[in-house]
């Protein structure tokens, strides 16, 4: 019987078992990785094509390209495509980034016969109808005018400007008018030639039983896309400017970005960059929010983070104040920088980050959604399979010695871009 009297015994994380997939190479040269679980009826099926915005000759066409799939196929109008989809009670939708473009059903592992040619017939026969193109368009015209009202969105505009140049991929969203002379023909071209087979990665991820299998691998490999035959370089970096503030006069808050670049995800110091940037502002009780929002009160929140994508990584901190104590904060953000630079973090701090982020792992792993994505990543990014072992026992061996130095060599003050959007301190 339970003894409530007594806490449960404390255990040391030692490694972690992420399900490994099966993978099928199928005819059209498509991999199909399979996770398998029968916890619940359920499955989700990613496609995932190197079709993001790293891709695009012009910004705004890889966004509209997915988006404009789901606006009609050779066999489905659009309404026909959202119609079977809700009456399947499915979930059918495109994620566009910066790097690649996925497709993602959810549905009940029951229907995948029914849902699944759908799904196929919209990756492979799509017909760019021009009355819906025009319409999504200007949607997505809208909406982009909505957006650019919004400090946060010209703050992050334009820090990844400073860092990575203005026309470069890794640019946050988009110029005012980037939209405006689109053609639908520059979909179609982007299509044919992003959107292929040979470079396609399938995940299937749930209750997969021995027909289902059977069932994904015979129709997927029926998809027939284009081989990819056009060669992508890479963009040239061409900044100088470290600061640039979008004038916004009528607001009273301002959004401020600072950061830099960072290693790639694969890189030997990058697990621990993971732990420095959660001391410093990756969690509640992080040293940013504990300064910034409960010692001054000048923000509700503050917050730094990692982005990982496939050719860099961006280092950026983030938070919105009131604009009379803009400068205010930008030095208290560097001074906690350079506190990292200078100070070992105590032993008692460095203990209580390293269980937080431990056990978010462990809970951020708990389905066998969360365990794909994992996957997901390991293979898009062409990690390690110990990748995320690796990451458990780099916390759990990290010294404090190694965090002031990982300071000094990968977040110098005069290194930070700055980025601001609102009204000038009077």
């Amino acid at each position: 019987m339970l003894d409530r009297t007594k806490a449960p015994e404390i255990h040391e994380i030692e490694a972690v078992t992420l399900q490994i997939a099966e993978v099928s190479h199928l005819s059209n040269g498509a991999r199909l990785h399979y996770i398998k679980s029968e916890t619940q009826p359920v499955i989700r099926l990613d496609f995932v094509f190197k079709a993001g915005k790293w891709y695009e000759d012009q910004a705004g066409v890889a966004d509209l390209t997915g988006k404009m799939l789901f606006e009609g196929s050779k066999n489905y109008t659009a309404k026909q495509i959202a119609e079977k989809v809700a009456y399947y009670g499915a979930s059918f939708e495109n994620n566009h980034g910066y790097d690649r473009s996925e497709f993602t059903l959810y549905c009940l592992s029951k229907y995948v016969p029914e849902l699944l040619p759908l799904v196929l017939d919209v990756l492979q026969n799509p017909v760019f109808p021009t009355e819906e193109f025009e319409l999504l368009r200007k949607r997505n015209q809208q909406n982009l005018k909505v957006q650019r009202q919004k400090n946060n969105y010209l703050a992050t505009h334009s820090f990844t400007k400073l860092v990575y140049s203005e026309k470069h991929p890794y640019v946050f969203g988009l110029d005012e008018n980037a939209l405006d002379t689109i053609a639908r023909e520059e979909l179609e071209s982007f299509y044919k030639s992003r959107y292929s087979t040979d470079q396609l990665e399938v995940f299937a991820c749930g209750a997969i039983d021995e027909e289902l299998e059977k069932l994904l691998e015979k129709e997927i490999s029926a998809l027939q896309l284009e081989e990819v035959t056009n060669d992508i370089t890479s963009p040239t970096l061409e900044t100088n400017k470290d600061e640039h503030f979008v004038l916004m006069p009528e607001s009273l808050q301002s959004s401020i970005r600072l950061g830099k670049q960072f290693p790639i995800i694969g890189h030997e110091d990058y697990h621990k960059l993971v732990v420095l940037n959660e001391i410093l502002g990756g969690y509640f009780g992080s040293r940013l929010m504990r300064n910034i929002r409960e010692d001054k009160g000048y923000t509700y929140g503050i917050y730094s983070a990692i982005s990982p994508k496939e050719h860099d990584s961006l280092f950026f901190i983030g938070t919105d104040v009131n604009y009379q104590v803009t400068y205010k904060t930008i030095e208290e953000i560097r001074k906690e920088v350079k506190l990292l630079q200078e100070e070992l973090v105590p032993e008692e701090e460095l203990q209580t980050v390293k269980s937080y982020m431990l056990g978010k792992f462990l809970n951020d792993i708990a389905t066998i959604f969360e365990q794909c994505d994992r996957y997901k990543r390991i293979v898009l990014h062409k990690l390690p399979y110990e990748h995320y072992n690796n990451y458990i026992s780099t916390i759990r061996g990290l010294t404090a010695e190694e965090l002031r130095e990982l300071a000094n060599q990968y977040i110098a003050l005069d290194g930070l871009k700055t980025a601001i959007a609102g009204k000038k301190p009077d």
